[in-house]
């Protein structure tokens, strides 16, 4: 039969040459003959395979093979990913990468596979691949496809450098060994031999299942009912209530005892592999991305933030301004600025005696507002837009430092717009966060029962001047006895210096303004960088010249 093998291209035939007869190299020698081959992405084109059968993870082609080495072509799809593997019995190679593939590798350890990294690898890289290597590879993107060059060897000439590979099975914990290629989802007469695996922690376990689950959704999709069974078994698994046990002993062993993250590396691995978690549950679920900040977090808020921030320090400054400060909340109006989930107001109703319909509150997020409207009146508002013709009250409320949300050159119009809407002698009580309040800010946050996590990573962010901190967030929830991932991402909040809070509050209320440690309640000088709790409270009453 005439050879139908397409012609190597010259940069593949230099590699051919330059592999050949060595029976024994290194990693980085194989990467240097790559990368001095200069190879093009067209050179691989031959041997594309895009249009793979779907129980594929992805193209898998064989170029060229010689007395002990392999050059190979992998094609991705957006979305294709291989499972976790080794090379089989390859002792030395390297892999090119012709796009913006994610690339992972592992460790097993006492018995348990972690994540050493994962990280996007710039489009014509190159990477050694050793015998030890235990990696996965994939195409994250959703539009884009690419190919990458494969060439391993070994010493003794096998009839498959690649053959008798483990591909871990991390949801039955087992090593599957193949002869082909590391797909998920393999079929049995796929697998040579099966052997007990190593136990997976919470992430690598989570991204596994996650990726498996895509891979079944699509050949589900297909029409096969053997998959679609797969599938909607993958799908429990996925949203099992049983990882809440292995999410809270992930945590306890990565966190102190105040909630701070002890590993840096570990701690961003994890919520890279949440945020791949929660994508996949909104496609699941059907489920748009929202512009509202708060979409889908309002129902978790109070449970994490809110009831926490209530019984902490909320509370106690709220009756002592009431005492200190002469307000008598019965007989006062109060408008809520930026009244979140109403769970504070509706305290205030109920403990400090303010009347039903006294209270109103505010606030940008509808998802919020929802949420608020089961349990005080409430509509959706812009503080830089109150109107004191409409109405004028006794207090003014904003709690959970809602002010530094705004944009800082707005700052100072808020607070303005605040006193043009209280009446003279009217009173604002709300509370800020230092600039510093971040040597404070936990990485994690639970609700009461363990049944909401929220894991925050903040940083100092500067911009045009101006500092802010910036904490990105994503929750978990186990209220509906699944689990439920949902990335809210960043949220920025302003750090003005706290004289210039003061000052502000000043030149607008013209009258008394006291700033106190928002947990201590201790009182703050003029001069006072920040304090204690890194909270603080600001009680501001209006001059009746005002």
């Amino acid at each position: 039969m005439p050879n139908t093998q397409p012609t190597l291209p010259p940069s593949l035939a230099y590699i051919a040459e330059r592999m050949s007869g060595q029976a024994n190299m290194k990693p980085a020698e194989v990467r240097r003959i790559i990368l001095d081959a200069k190879v093009q992405p067209e050179d691989l084109q031959p041997w594309a395979a895009f249009d793979h059968p779907v129980q594929d993870s992805y193209g898998r082609k064989l170029a060229h093979r010689g007395d002990n080495f392999e050059i190979m072509v992998m094609s991705w799809r957006p979305g294709d990913f291989a499972a976790i593997h080794d090379h089989g019995h390859t002792q030395w190679g390297a892999v090119q990468i012709f796009g913006p593939a994610e690339h992972a590798t592992f460790r097993i350890e006492d018995e348990v596979i972690s994540t050493l990294a994962r990280w996007t690898v710039t489009p014509g890289d190159v990477i050694g691949v050793s015998h030890t290597l235990l990696h996965q590879m994939g195409n994250p993107t959703e539009d884009t496809f690419f190919l990458s060059l494969h060439v391993y060897g070994e010493p003794d000439g096998v009839d498959s450098v690649t053959g008798d590979a483990r591909v871990l099975d991390l949801k039955n914990n087992l090593v599957q060994h193949v002869d082909g290629g590391v797909f998920y989802a393999l079929p049995t007469d796929a697998v040579g031999r099966t052997e007990p695996g190593p136990t997976p922690d919470f992430p690598t376990r989570l991204r596994h299942v996650t990726e498996l689950t895509r891979r079944l959704r699509r050949m589900a999709a297909a029409g096969n009912a053997i998959f679609q069974k797969d599938y909607e078994e993958a799908k429990q698994d996925f949203c099992s209530p049983d990882q809440r046990s292995w999410l809270l002993q992930c945590l306890a062993a990565n966190t102190d005892a105040d909630g701070h993250e002890q590993h840096s590396v570990y701690w961003r691995i994890l919520n890279q592999e949440l945020r791949h978690a929660a994508k996949l549950q909104n496609e699941l679920l059907g489920e748009q991305h929202s512009t509202d900040a708060f979409d889908k977090y309002a129902a978790l808020y109070d449970a994490v933030i809110c009831q926490p921030c209530l019984d902490d320090f909320m509370a106690n400054y709220l009756r002592f301004a009431a005492t200190a400060f002469g307000v008598d909340f019965p007989k006062s109006s109060v408008i809520s600025l930026g009244c979140g989930t109403g769970l504070v107001e509706e305290w205030m109703i109920r403990e400090l005696g303010v009347a039903y319909e006294n209270l109103y509150g505010i606030d940008l997020s509808e998802a919020m507002v929802a949420e608020a409207r089961k349990r005080i009146q409430a509509d959706p508002g812009d503080v830089l837009r109150l109107d004191p013709s409409v109405r004028l009250w006794d207090v003014a409320f904003s709690g959970l430092n809602v002010f530094q949300y705004l944009r800082p050159a707005d700052l100072e119009t808020a607070i303005q717009k605040t006193a043009s809407i209280l009446r003279p002698g009217g009173v604002f009580i709300g509370d800020f966060i230092t600039p510093d309040h971040i040597r404070w800010y936990p990485n994690v946050m639970y609700s009461a029962d363990k049944k909401v996590v929220s894991l925050r990573s903040p940083q100092l962010v500067e911009e045009g001047g101006v500092v802010f901190q910036e904490s990105e967030i994503t929750n978990i929830s186990f209220l509906e006895d699944k689990m439920r991932v949902t990335y809210s991402g960043k949220h920025r909040r302003f750090l003005p210096p706290m004289h210039r809070v003061r000052h502000y509050f000043e030149k607008a209320f013209g009258g008394q303004v006291e700033l106190f440690d928002a947990v201590t309640l201790e009182p703050l000088p003029d001069w006072a960088d920040s304090c204690r709790s890194t909270r603080y409270v600001v009680v501001a009453r209006k001059g009746t010249g005002q």
